[in-house]
């Protein structure tokens, strides 16, 4: 039966997919990125972005794009302290070799090693985590309090190749200085990634600021979710309807074992969202029309 939801998932576009393997390979996936791939081909997805927590993803997807057809895979690189942190020279090989997303730090922050975030997921698989000093965490203030010079060296990487930076695993008071800094330089391309997750904890001031310069509100289906179950689907449309569909995207942050293949969850979140009574054009604005945006497809 060819539902609602399978119709709207044609074009659509996931910006925030994981693939496998990532931190080890106990850390299993649904399925691998080839399987990931044809699951979306086949459902006739525009494509999504792999993402990584340790290494970028242009080397994966180069190799991945010779083995599809399709769906577009469009490769990203996260600034945890695997590429040296806040790195711009890291930064610019990936985007020399076709990233398309910056993700500001995630599972290194200090805020998430101090909330136990992501970090703890890690730790489960990388014991030597466990000696990770959150005071030696990536912050984006200097020790005068200012914003670093190397994160304004990475948005001035991201607006020259006109690429989407998402806001990582900051403290919702450093997503609003990222968020300034990037509204300051003439970004347009900023996505503040999934404020309601414990590893940022944002409340809706702060999504309402950010929402507010014209920037982007992540949503992921993966909150929704167990064990996670952190926002309630009610709440999720009460938010998308405050902020606007048009300052809203819809992604999966496809990870566990447990999950559905991220093509099916994708699936899963806007048959969700339907039924709640977000329309079709809320859906479409959000799935593909403004993920297309953002990676100028």
């Amino acid at each position: 039966m060819i539902s609602q939801a399978d119709k709207l998932l044609e074009g659509a576009i996931d910006l925030h997919c994981h693939g496998y393997p990532e931190v080890s390979f106990d850390c299993k996936m649904r399925v691998e990125d080839l399987e990931a791939a044809k699951l979306a081909s086949q459902a006739k997805m525009k494509g999504f972005v792999l993402k990584s927590h340790m290494w970028p993803t242009v080397g994966r997807v180069y190799q991945l794009k010779n083995q599809i057809e399709g769906i577009e895979i469009w490769p990203s690189i996260t600034l945890n302290d695997v590429v040296g942190g806040f790195s711009p020279w890291a930064t610019e090989a990936a985007l020399k070799q076709g990233a398309k997303v910056i993700w500001m730090p995630t599972w290194s922050t200090r805020h998430d090693l101090e909330v136990g975030g992501a970090s703890n997921i890690l730790k489960k698989f990388l014991t030597t985590l466990n000696s990770f000093d959150p005071a030696n965490g990536l912050t984006v203030f200097d020790d005068s309090g200012e914003i670093k010079e190397s994160v304004r060296e990475i948005l001035a990487l991201a607006k020259d190749y006109d690429v989407v930076v998402f806001t990582g695993h900051q403290s919702p008071e450093e997503v609003l200085v990222i968020a300034r800094e990037a509204k300051r330089m003439g970004i347009k391309k900023l996505v503040f990634g999934h404020p309601d997750s414990k590893t940022v904890g944002a409340g809706m001031e702060h999504i309402r600021e950010v929402a507010g310069m014209n920037f982007f509100i992540e949503f992921t289906f993966l909150g929704l979710l167990p064990p996670f179950s952190r926002i309630t689907v009610q709440e999720i449309c009460r938010r998308i309807r405050e902020v606007g569909a048009n300052r809203s995207i819809l992604t999966t942050d496809a990870f566990f074992e447990w999950t559905p293949p991220p093509s099916e969850m994708l699936r899963m979140f806007i048959g969700t969202l339907l039924d709640q009574g977000i329309t079709e054009e809320e859906i479409e604005t959000m799935v593909k029309n403004n993920p297309g945006e953002l990676l100028g497809v």
